[in-house]
């Protein structure tokens, strides 16, 4: 999973310590490694520290917590998505009960990185399509007969794809005074209880200052410090939701290189949760 999402390249006015950005993108922020080019041209090339660092101090007053934030417009939404689901490398996954393990949801063939670039409306829509026959595929090898109806898995699916926005993880950044970028970031469905529910959990790296983000290549560079942002019931979630986006976010050290070993790092939490049908265990 190392790779980090190349941004769409698109900036929105209004400087960064004016509030949340509530789904738009805060300007010289980019999917992947939302930093302008003052902070990427500090970043430190260092080997990965042998031992755990403090959390950048806005985080440890508060490792636990909610936010409020807002979905990107639908097409935005959809383009963002299409960029992930296309990654090279897997960037979506989905865990739940009857499942050893997280599955990787990813194309096993897509447009050309050429296509990729300008996103037409048929790359789109063909990431939305291949996407939801993945994850149908998944759930039925896991559930069996009892795969949920297909007015529940067709709200997954739009919701999920909704869902899975860095613009979010940048409203993070800046509500807690951090550097506007996020590494390395990768996406994981959660599902558990019945009647089903289904959260996004978004997982990715973080940084304070520029001298946190080591890596000698874009899609390899991270920090010591993760955080992962937890969204509302997307299978309960309105069209209201959209607009107030509560998430809930967790902040920990870490140790690794790349995001995927910081989410096997969670994985006794996620699992903890689907065994119990209960989200606490995620939120604490």
């Amino acid at each position: 999973l190392g790779g980090f999402l190349p941004l769409i390249v698109r900036a929105f006015p209004g400087p960064l310590g004016r509030g949340p950005t509530h789904g738009r993108r805060p300007e010289g922020a980019w999917m992947g490694c939302g930093s302008s080019k003052a902070v990427a041209s500090q970043v430190h090339v260092a080997r990965p520290p042998s031992k755990k660092e403090s959390l950048p101090p806005s985080l440890m007053a508060s490792k636990l917590g909610r936010f409020q934030s807002a979905l990107p417009p639908f097409a935005e939404g959809r383009r963002d998505f299409a960029r992930i689901f296309f990654a090279k490398e897997p960037k979506i996954f989905v865990l739940g009960k009857g499942m050893p393990s997280m599955r990787p949801i990813q194309a096993s063939t897509g447009p050309s990185s050429a296509h990729i670039g300008d996103l037409s409306e048929q790359v789109v829509e063909r990431a939305v399509a291949l996407f939801g026959e993945n994850l149908r595929l998944q759930l039925s090898q896991a559930f069996g007969s009892a795969m949920p109806d297909k007015e529940v898995l067709d709200a997954l699916t739009e919701r999920a794809i909704s869902s899975m926005t860095v613009n979010i993880a940048l409203d993070f950044a800046q509500h807690m005074k951090l550097l506007p970028m996020f590494l390395q970031p990768a996406f994981l469905i959660v599902l558990l209880g019945q009647p089903l529910q289904a959260k996004a959990a978004t997982y990715g790296f973080v940084a304070e200052k520029p001298q946190h983000i080591q890596g000698d290549r874009p899609e390899s560079k991270r920090t010591p410090f993760c955080v992962r942002l937890l969204s509302p019931d997307l299978l309960a979630a309105g069209e209201e939701a959209s607009k107030n986006w509560e998430v809930e976010y967790s902040a920990m050290e870490v140790c690794t290189t790349t995001i995927t070993q910081a989410v096997e790092m969670d994985m006794p939490k996620v699992k903890e949760a689907i065994n119990s049908d209960r989200w606490d265990p995620m939120m604490r």
